[in-house]
Parts: C-alpha cells; structure tokens; sequence
C-alpha cells in the first residue's frame, strides 16, 4: 500500500456541498437575527414580545461567562504523548499532521494504540467511553501503567487557527481516581487556565470529536432522549433552547403561588365552613364567591381592622370593653358623705350653729352702733339702754368668740357638699349603647345624681353601684368568654387565610403576565419545531448519504431521520424510519450489528462535521468490528470524504480498512504503533508493502561477508515477495474498477497461490491467463529484461538457486518493475 503523507485537501474551513462527509448545513446564519425577524412579524401582544426580546437576550453565555473555542478557530490534532497510562510505560509520541487528510494508526491488539486515542478523550472530556462501559472497581484501580514509575500524563498539542504557535492541553492525575484528572491549557495570548474554566465544555457536548467502539454501541443502544439530544443540539437552536428555560423559569415562578392558593382553597374552605363566627363567614363570601376574590375585604379580616366586624362582635367587644363603676371609690364616697352627715348632727347638737347665729346678729348690732353713734335706745330690743363703746367693746369680744364657735359648723357644712358633690362626680350617665341588662341598672345608677338628701343618696348610690358592678362584671365576664372562644378559633385559621390571601393576590397580579409568557413560549415552541426541521433535512440528507455509502450489499435502506418530542418534553427520541427490500420496519429489529454500527457512523459523522463545530478533527477507535469487507470498503470512502475537510484519526487493528484505502486509491498515513518489553511502546511510519519488501532486500544486498545461498535463495526469494505485492495490489484496484464486490474480490485473490496466477490477475485480471500471455505483457510494458528477472525469481525456490552477479542491480531493477505493474493500466476500450 502506498503511504501519502502529504495528503491533498483544503485546511480552511471549506464544506462544498454534495459529498459524502460533508457537514450538514446548520444554519450558516444567525438563529438569533432570524427569530427576530419572525418575532417582529408575529401577531403576538407586544408583552409577549418583550418577553421573548427579554429571554433571547439574556440567552447564552454571561459577560464573565469563558470564551469557549470559534467555530472560525478550527483546532487541529499535531501530537498526543503519554506516559504511565493504561498500555503505555514510559512517555510515547504519536505525531499527527495538523491538517485535514485520513491517518490510520494501526497495531496489534495490545500494543498500545488505544491508549492513545482513550488518553486525547480524556484530556478533553475528563473520562473515556471505557469507563462508561467497564464500570468495574478493577478497571478502576489498575488503570496505571504496571512497567514504568513515573507518574500519569497525557498531553495534546493543538493548531489552533489564527494562532501563532500550538496550544497545549496536559492532563494529570494527583490520585488514584482516574475520573479525577487535573487538565490545564496553555494558549499563546490566554496564558494558562484550568482548563475546565475555558469554556469548553458545550462545544465538547454538542460536537463531540471522539468515537470509539463502546460509543458505537451506545448510539444506538442509548436512551432514545439521549439520541435525540446528540443531534438537536448540533442544529444551531441552543439559543432558543436557553430562551425557553428562561421563559419556562418564569412561568413557574409565576405559577407557583397561582398552584398553591388552588391547592389550599379547598382545605380553606373546609375549616371557615366549621367556624360559628361572623368573620368566617365574610372570609367565606370573599373567597369562594363568584368573580374574583374579594382580597380588600380578606386583608381586612386578616389585619383585624375597623369595620372588619359585624355587629355581633362589636356587641361582644363593647361588652368586655364596658367599666361599672368603681366600687372602691363608690364605697369611699359613701363613707365619707356619711361621715359628712354625722359631724354635721355632732355641731347641730353642741350650739354651735346657734352660736354662728348670736354672732350674726351682734355683728350686725355692733355695725349699727358704730354707723349711728348717737341713738340712745337699743336698736334690737328697743330699750333706753344705748349701746355704748363698753357694749360695743362687749358685744365685739362676744362676737369673736361666737364665731370661733360657729366655724366648726360650717366646716361640717362644706365637707357635706363636697362629699355629696363627690358621690355626684362617680355617678356616670347612662351610655348611648349598652346590653339590654344593664339598661335599668344603669338608669338607677345615673339617678343618683339628682337626689339632694344626703342621706338617701349615700344609700342609693351604695345599693345602686354594687347592682351595676355586679351586672357589668358577669356580662363581661360572659361576653369575654364567647369572644375568646371566637377568636381561639378564628386565630386557627386566620394564619392560613393570611398566606393563602399572599399567594392568591400574587397569582391574581401574576395572570396577565402568565398569560402572556404562556403565549411567548408556545409561539417559541412552534417556531423551534419549523426551524428543528429545516435544520434536520440537510443532516438527514448527510446521513443517508453516508449510508448509501456503507450499506453496500445491504438491503437495508434508510428512509428518514426525524426528531419526535422536544428538548423539555419527558419522552423525546430520534426515529430512524427503514424499509427492508421497500418493507417498511423497525431499524433495531432488523439490522445485523455490522448495519447497527453503520448506521450510527451514518449519524455520528455529520454531528461531527457540523459546520459550527471548531474541532478539526475526528478521533475513532475501532469502528470495522461487526463489519464485512463490503461495509470496510465503504467506510473508507466515508472517511476519505470526511478527511477533505476534518482530520481523521483512526485506530484499528484490522487490516482490511488499510486495503480498503489502498484498493480504492484513496490517500491515507499510516502509523504503527509497537509495543515492547516493559510497555515501551513505539510509533512508525508505514511504508507500503512493496516498499518495505525493498528495503529487505535492498538491505540484504548490502550486508558483506554473507554465504551464498543468502544471494542465490534468500535474495531473490525478497523479490519475489516484493513482485507478489506489486501484483497483488494491482489486482485488487483492477478487480475494484471491474465493480466486483468486497467478497468475490477477496475470494479471487487469495485463490491465486502460485506468482504467475497473481501476475495474471494483476495484469489483466483475470487468473486464467497463460504465462506466455504474462510475459508478452511484462516485455510490453517493462522491457524483455523483465521476464528473465521473475525467472530468477522462481528460481529461488530450486535447491541449485540463482546466479547474482550484481545483487544491488538487481533489487533496483525489481523495484522498476514492481512500481511499474503496481498500477494497472487504464482500459482505454
């Protein structure tokens, strides 16, 4: 096979239409501006516009938010190297071209390949497909190398467009969890960072560039909302996906309280029914009437604020609220007014009040004497006797002390006004409202205050305040009892009322705007499903491209691919519609793995090669088991196209997809990774068959002091190989170009044993051609010389051997003819 490590093929970002591997096209324009075109054409309020303006622009990352790879930064694969991890001791190298173009790295099973391409998956995603798959505590602890001390690490360099020098993705592991690696990117212009903190994570999710085996299987065995995600989120609508849990957030906020009032109402209810309670009642009317709950009249109750009462309550509050009067004060009252009274009959009985009188008169006498000094008879009794200054000196002394006597009397006097006027002052009027009990009660209290005999009054009003305490205290009393009764069980249920009348104004408020985020979210749903689907028909178009391609000999044909459900719905899935010879069927029900594993490359492949995506590369580990040669055949063409415009990297062991490559002339790299003792594990390029051949021989020829049979039987037995795998691989690009399938091509060389079947089947092909019609074509093609060199060649094999005069000559004249009939000759008929 021949090697071309200079693979032709564009390194831009370059997706010409119409070719298998193409990327399917998600949209090459912004999601953003074209919803916002339909938005402004939409018949929607203007709210729920606002809303959505709102959500799409709030959609996305942050402004802090890491800056993620640029689809325009296409990255590319330059190395992975690895020490002390799985198959691989001490540091190994696979060096890669950083550009589109196919490389095959091949190798036994267990010499190390595969450490390779799980080592660049766990750089970048933190765990492989392995782990999904061997969950298993072994795994797990022995996953270090066993032959070299030092510790784990896997580095990837990267070329990443419009960057100056590579960038460097190092993965270590400070323990012994191996889902635990530490990573870290060093980028020329963005220093070094976690590389969990760069933000790559989504692009890694949505355009995942690694495949291996386990995957495969997972495709088509994994949960059918996990196949739809693979392929919703390539389709360029993350954005409105972003939209929609924003929106969705919204609506359950908004929601919440709406659920919550309705879901206590009917336990509300229940409890107010039971209530004998005027307050229960008025909560009753204002929450379940008809129309929209009376919430003014709910927070009135609730707030216990005037007017929130009926008259009943009022009655009963103004009941408890009622003060009788004083009995105390009553009864010091009384005491002293009857105390009053009694030092008032003390002075009446000692003259005092007669002294008060004498003393009245002979003041006035004396005052009369003065003013008529001259009068000679006495103006009280009319006798001759004047009232001289001696008199008057008499009659002022006894007037002093006649007053002196009288004052007690008039203290006793006052003291009686005072204490009746006192008593007078406790008696209350009868109130504007009182309880129908306490109304006489009360009329006799308040009658008080008209009685002028302060012995009657000292004994109405004691009778009269005791019969008035004592009815307002048991009213109150019973009043107070009913009241408290009441609002025990009122205070039940008023916290309940309170926080279902916080949650039912919220919802109320809430409606309108409810209302309108609904709309935006169903107007959103509609036109993400259009878009779904526009975006989804060229990706379906790629992947039934693709497994036109792999199918091959399969009767199996993929109808469509269709996305049912949505992103939020619970049950959401990718459908993949076949018909069986034009029998419409179930894809998993009929398929053999090998379709299976076709068919989900028919679906991984354009997810990965999406236009948005900013990997480069494509890394795929193990995809030809479970496949014949037909399918081989096909996958390397699908790869080939692919590798126009990814870099694909693919580790295998089967050796048919490397033919595969060489039998349809299609350009690849080879590498061969080799493992050592102690793990040392070693990567090669591959030469093409004939080529190494000729180097043996060729390094043969050169080595000095050897026996002769090395020259006349070893020599020329090389170059009889390399002449057989000149032959060989003309035959299968001839048997290619005739149309045979995979299986009749292989049938009909490994029938040719002998080097003249092979010959013939390489130079015309066809196996029954004669040796004279091989050698007149070798002589038309190469010279007569080249006759006589497949001669020796056959030779070898006699005991006598060949002669070798010139041994280097001769390698340099096989190497002529072999690149000469490596190629067969177009058929110009």
């Amino acid at each position: 096979m021949t090697e071309h490590p200079e693979q032709n093929g564009p390194t831009e970002n370059v997706e010409p239409g119409g070719r298998v591997g193409r990327a399917a096209d998600s949209g090459g324009f912004s999601t953003l501006s074209v919803l916002a075109g339909r938005l402004e054409a939409s018949t929607l309020a203007e709210a729920a516009k606002e809303m959505l303006r709102e959500a799409l622009g709030g959609s996305g990352t942050g402004p802090e938010a890491p800056v993620g790879p640029h689809p325009d930064h296409r990255m590319f694969l330059e190395s992975i190297s690895v020490s002390g991890f799985r198959g691989i001791g001490r540091q190994a190298r696979l060096p890669l071209t950083a550009k589109p173009g196919v490389t095959l790295v091949v190798g036994r099973n267990g010499s190390g390949k595969s450490s390779f391409a799980e080592a660049a998956e766990t750089v970048f995603t933190g765990r492989t497909a392995r782990l999904d798959k061997q969950r298993g505590e072994v795994w797990r602890r022995h996953w270090r190398n066993l032959h070299d001390g030092a510790e784990p690490k896997a580095e990837v360099r990267l070329a990443i467009a419009a960057d100056p020098r590579p960038s460097t993705l190092t993965c270590t592991w400070p323990g012994d969890d191996v889902t635990a690696p530490e990573v870290e990117l060093r980028r020329p212009g963005h220093g070094r960072r976690p590389f969990k903190d760069a933000g790559w994570a989504r692009a890694l999710n949505d355009y995942r560039p690694f495949l291996s085996y386990s995957d495969l299987d997972k495709i088509i065995s994994g949960r059918p909302s996990e196949l739809y995600d693979s392929v919703a989120t390539i389709l360029g609508l993350g954005e409105l996906t972003d939209a929609d849990e924003q929106l969705q957030a919204t609506e359950k906020a908004l929601n919440s309280a709406a659920k919550a009032a309705e879901a206590e109402l009917p336990a509300l209810v229940e409890a107010l029914s039971v209530l004998d309670d005027p307050r229960a009642e008025r909560a009753l009317a204002a929450v379940y009437g008809t129309g929209t709950p009376d919430f003014d009249g709910v927070g009135a109750l609730v707030a216990g604020l005037p007017g929130a009462d009926d008259d009943r309550l009022r009655d009963l509050r103004a009941t408890v609220g009622l003060a009788g009067p004083d009995l105390d004060a009553v009864g010091g009252a009384v005491d002293r007014l009857r105390e009053a009274v009694a030092v008032l009959d003390d002075v009446r009985a000692s003259g005092a009040e007669d002294a008060h009188q004498r003393a009245e008169l002979l003041a006035k006498a004396l005052d009369h004497s003065r003013r008529h000094p001259d009068e000679d008879a006495c103006p009280v009794c009319g006798s001759d006797q004047p009232l001289d200054e001696a008199w008057a000196e008499r009659a002022a002394e006894q007037v002093a002390a006649l007053r002196r006597e009288a004052a007690a009397a008039q203290e006793a006097r006052t003291e009686l006004r005072d204490a009746m006027d006192a008593i007078r002052y406790l008696v209350t009027r009868v109130p504007a409202w009182l309880p129908a009990p306490l109304v006489v009660p009360w009329e006799e209290w308040a009658a008080c205050r008209a009685i002028d005999n302060a012995e009657w009054l000292a004994a109405r009003a004691e009778t009269a305040a005791l019969v008035l305490a004592d009815a307002c205290a048991a009213l109150r009393e019973e009043a107070a009892r009913e009241l408290e009764k009441l609002d025990e069980e009122w205070r039940l249920c008023v916290n309940r009322l309170a926080a279902w009348l916080d949650r039912a104004r919220t919802a109320h408020a809430c409606k309108p705007r409810l209302r309108q985020v609904r709309a935006a979210r169903k107007w959103l749903k509609e036109v993400c499903a259009e878009l779904r689907e526009e975006r989804l028909r060229p990706f379906e178009d790629h992947s039934q491209r693709i497994w036109e391609e792999l199918r091959q000999q399969s009767n199996v044909d993929l109808r469509s691919v269709r996305l049912t459900g949505s992103e939020k719905a619970a049950v959401r899935k990718l459908v993949m519609d076949v018909s069986v010879d034009g029998t419409e069927a179930a894809a998993l029900g009929v398929m053999s793995q090998g379709e299976l594993h076709s068919l989900a490359l028919s679906l991984f492949l354009p997810r990965a090669a999406a236009p948005d995506s900013p990997f480069g590369f494509v890394v795929i580990d193990d995809p030809v088991q479970s496949m014949d040669p037909a399918k081989v055949h096909g996958l390397a063409k699908v790869l080939h196209d692919l590798g126009e415009t990814r870099q694909v990297v693919v580790f295998t062991h089967d050796t048919r997809l490397q033919r595969a490559f060489t039998n349809q002339e299609l350009p690849v790299t080879v590498l061969e990774v080799e493992r050592e003792a102690r793990s040392a594990v070693t990567v090669s390029r591959v030469t093409d068959p004939v080529g190494q051949a000729l180097d043996d021989a060729r390094a043969l020829a050169r080595t000095p002091n050897l026996p002769p049979v090395a020259m006349t039987h070893v020599l020329p037995s090389l170059c009889r190989t390399v002449l057989e795998r000149a032959f060989s691989e003309a035959a299968w690009l001839r048997l290619h170009r005739a149309g045979l399938t995979e299986h009749e091509a292989e049938r009909t060389v490994a029938a040719a044993l002998k080097l003249m079947d092979i010959a013939a089947l390489g130079l015309f092909g066809d196996p029954s051609k004669t040796a004279g019609d091989v050698y007149r074509e070798l002589r038309r093609r190469c010279g007569s010389g080249a006759v006589d060199l497949i001669r020796q060649c056959q030779e070898s094999a006699h005991p006598s051997g060949t002669s070798m005069p010139d041994p280097l000559l001769f390698v340099r004249d096989i190497k002529v003819v072999a690149q000469t009939v490596r190629k067969p000759e177009e058929d110009t008929r």
